[in-house]
């Protein structure tokens, strides 16, 4: 599907999607090239092995679903906590992702043990998961009559130590897929399957919350409120016992590789470098990457792109619930049904790409994010069963702009994949402080709370449901088109380039643009 497919064979975190995949694939080998990959003397693993590592990330999976739909209508609407403290606490989250992920890479790097620097760290990370989060989703031990400087830290320390876990469960698991494939077909399917499960596990965190909602023991059965904690603290604990069951299972099949062994990647990508380059080696120092203009431009957009899906994600329950009054189970159907429509929109946009190009496609994208966040400010409450057109949009729409935004960064890194693992990297950082920061400022600007449908902090919601996906989606399409008019630009002095030869026209279009 090529979201979110990462895998980098150093461990740092880098993006490859399937879409980089078949990338390297058909862009850097020739078809005739492919026969080499014959003579690879590692063997394949086997159906217990790849299904072993299929689920090696299903509990990183579940906690990304709780963590970014739930954790702030839990603080504010069950805990009844400010809305201030809410965001502060996404921000520390967001901060200590930023953080870990490139750490732990170069951990990963770094150490190693008889059982395997990969499994590891992917035990290690399980471990700080599963001990951290149930603590998250619960109510503060012994803190009855604490400050709220107590809360922020008890809260804090857990949420870090949560943060440091997935990073280091999710390099690890990535990292072992060039390992341990056989075969660039190999790659790919792992890549695929991963992908899929990670929507089954949202799909699955959905209908557990909706289960236990309806059958909750509190007596307000429309409104969120203290008596609901028990259904978020029991949805932690089902979420890390599902988790936990399926990272034994990967520890048990998987067999990861000694030391000195190659896997499909790393002979594909010396391969395919020298095939393009006729035999010069392009290198890419870090520091080259700042001067490039693209490398900004890109950063910007990709940037934006995330923005436009994850604060949706954040902000539609509550949109729902304080906006429109909807019952409380709401916030699990819902977003169940924005995540069915994203996984239709990445079956969209091969067809879509193969039709009017990368750009025209992210911009179709950003078209229907806009058309949502419209109809998300004029929804009305009386109506509100025609809110699942705005989630169908909002869902196709941010899916295909993602799967673009992937597809344009991999065109951005070219054949100079050996310091592509720091442009990944340097995206997903400044992906991850963006989103904390939005979050944390809209939280601040929470007008008082009120009880009217007609009041500041209902239609507070309406505006940030409109404002910001649909700012984010114009701003995301406008750096893509900057991107595409910079490339046409460099045609006439890029000739003899190999990666900037991409973007020369083909048929009325580039080929970065195909």
């Amino acid at each position: 599907s090529g979201i979110n497919a990462e895998y980098g064979s150093s461990g740092i975190n880098a993006e490859y999607g399937d879409i980089q995949v078949l990338y390297i694939f058909n862009r850097l080998l020739p078809q005739s090239s492919m026969m080499m990959f014959d003579r690879i003397v590692k063997s394949p693993p086997g159906i217990a092995a790849e299904f072993g590592f299929s689920v090696g990330h299903i509990l990183n999976d579940l906690c990304s679903s709780c963590w970014f739909t739930y954790l702030i209508i839990y603080l504010t609407d069950v805990k009844k906590e400010s809305k201030n403290f809410a965001g502060i606490l996404m921000l520390i989250g967001q901060f200590a992702d930023g953080l870990a992920t490139p750490l732990v890479g170069i951990l990963i790097d770094k150490i190693n043990c008889g059982y395997g620097r990969r499994k590891t760290w992917h035990a290690i990370g399980t471990i700080c998961v599963a001990m951290s989060f149930g603590f998250i989703f619960n109510q503060c031990i012994g803190c009855e009559t604490a400050t709220t400087t107590v809360h922020r830290a008890y809260y804090g320390s857990f949420i870090v130590l949560f943060q440091f876990g997935w990073a280091s469960t999710q390099i690890s698991h990535l990292s072992l897929i060039p390992v341990i494939a056989g075969s660039p077909e190999k790659i790919i399917f792992l890549n695929s399957v991963r992908s899929g499960l990670t929507f089954v596990c949202g799909i699955t965190v959905y209908l557990i919350m909706w289960l236990l909602l309806h059958f909750s023991a509190s007596t307000d059965m429309d409104h969120l409120g203290p008596a609901d904690a028990g259904s978020f603290a029991n949805l932690s604990y089902i979420v890390i016992s599902i988790g936990a069951c399926f990272s034994f299972v990967f520890h048990f099949l998987v067999r990861e590789p000694r030391e000195g062994e190659k896997g499909a990647a790393t002979v594909m990508e010396e391969e395919g470098r020298h095939l393009v380059s006729g035999g010069q080696k392009h290198t890419r120092r870090i520091t080259d990457w700042f001067k490039i203009k693209k490398f900004y431009m890109v950063a910007v957009m990709y940037m934006f792109t995330r923005i436009t899906v994850n604060v949706p994600q954040v902000y539609l329950p509550l949109y729902l619930t304080e906006s429109l009054k909807l019952p409380k189970e709401s916030i699990a159907y819902y977003p169940l049904m924005m995540l069915v429509c994203s996984v239709a929109g990445s079956f969209m946009c091969r067809y879509l790409v193969n039709c009017i190009g990368k750009t025209a496609t992210y911009c179709s994208g950003a078209i229907l994010v806009i058309a949502s966040a419209f109809w998300f400010q004029f929804q009305t409450v009386t109506l509100h069963y025609t809110t699942y057109g705005a989630t169908i949009l909002i869902g196709c729409g941010g899916s295909i702009m993602l799967i673009m935004s992937l597809s344009m960064t991999a065109d951005l890194i070219g054949v100079h994949s050996d310091t592509g693992a720091f442009v990944y990297g340097a995206m997903s950082f400044l992906d991850k402080i963006s989103n904390g920061l939005t979050i944390a400022a809209i939280q601040n600007f929470h007008p008082e709370q009120c009880n009217s449908v007609s009041c500041a902090s209902a239609a507070y919601y309406r505006y940030i449901m409109f404002l910001v996906p649909g700012g984010a989606a114009v701003c995301g399409a406008v750096s893509t088109l900057i991107i595409l008019a910079g490339a046409y630009k460099c045609i006439s002095r890029t000739s003899s380039h190999p990666t900037l030869n991409f973007w020369l026209p083909i048929n009325g279009r580039t080929r970065g643009d195909q």
